[in-house]
């Protein structure tokens, strides 16, 4: 099974047909891991540090959609990560292998045994590593203490870890979208370990930029991708490689256009090149101010220039 977006393709499994892999013994996790923050990281750290004292492989288990969305679809909520990226951050990390599983009806109606001896007989289970509130199966009725006794007939241990806080606030996935709503990217950042990223196509949108002297990047993003806060923002950009610095407008264009949807789109300074067609990450620093719509093309542009000033002066701190 492949995933829906062609310009986010990762290998997504079907438990049914989950290849047995060149795998001898695992010290595993299972969880959603959707922006792999500091404390996904933390239990990633521990699951590497045991596998290592055993000579087992570090694997990390996952799944798309999340099942709260599977569970109500109509909650139309957005991801931190697609699945490509989490894969791609879990490995950077010293993940050996990620096997992202398709939540459908047949896999939400597996039960908890059923799915660990899918574990122990595909992936070498041999210590499974969870957080305390931690359960799996059908109606999540394969708890701590129903995993344990699993353990102890099949073969593999249980242990488990507590959740990771930043001063007295859990580490969490909810809490980093709800700072991107705040567009509070300087708290994501911090809950991340890194800035916060979109991924996408630069394609043609109005071109409008290019008439006016300030030739701009339209990304196509996955739609499903967690936007910070509609405003304008001091952004780092990543293009073949290369680091530039720029700004970045999420949201509607009010002064020219006023669209249905919020746009991601950005202006690279000292840039000019054509780079249609190619992909572009964005690195979201710090948000600038709100988005606004302006009575004049004169005061829009000199607000863009205030605009490149006070991302200047950012990226200078930062350095």
């Amino acid at each position: 099974m492949k995933f829906d977006d062609p310009e986010f393709m990762t290998e997504i499994y079907d438990f049914e047909s989950l290849p047995k892999f060149d795998i001898e013994r695992s010290c595993l996790t299972i969880g959603n891991f959707d922006g792999v923050h500091l404390g996904h990281q933390a239990l990633i750290k521990t699951l590497i540090n045991k596998a290592h004292l055993v000579g087992a492989a570090v694997v990390v288990v996952t799944f798309y959609p999340n099942p709260v969305n599977f569970f109500k679809p109509d909650l139309n909520s957005f991801y931190l990560s697609t699945p490509q990226e989490k894969e791609a951050f879990l490995v950077d990390f010293g993940v050996d292998k990620v096997v992202t599983f398709a939540f459908d009806h047949h896999f939400a109606n597996l039960t908890a045994r059923e799915f660990l001896v899918g574990m122990k007989e595909k992936l070498g289970l041999q210590l499974l590593v969870v957080g305390p509130d931690f359960a799996l199966g059908k109606n999540r009725q394969g708890t701590i203490p129903v995993i344990q006794s699993i353990g102890e007939e099949i073969g593999f241990s249980l242990e488990l870890m507590e959740p990771v806080s930043l001063g007295e606030e859990e580490i969490s996935s909810t809490r980093v979208r709800a700072l991107l709503e705040a567009g509070d990217v300087v708290g994501a950042a911090k809950l991340l370990g890194r800035s916060y990223e979109i991924s996408g196509i630069v394609e043609h949108g109005s071109d409008r930029g290019a008439s006016i002297g300030l030739p701009t990047a339209n990304i196509k993003h996955w739609k499903k991708k967690k936007l910070p806060a509609v405003g304008v923002y001091a952004t780092e950009t990543i293009y073949k490689g290369e680091l530039h610095l720029g700004i970045t407008n999420v949201g509607y264009r009010p002064t020219f256009e006023d669209q249905d949807e919020p746009n991601v789109e950005t202006y690279i300074l000292d840039f000019n090149r054509d780079i249609y067609g190619n992909r572009l990450t964005l690195k979201f620093i710090e948000k600038l101010r709100d988005e606004e719509k302006f009575t004049s093309l004169e005061s829009f542009l000199e607000q863009i220039e205030r605009d490149k000033t006070a991302a200047r002066e950012i990226f200078r701190n930062e350095r």
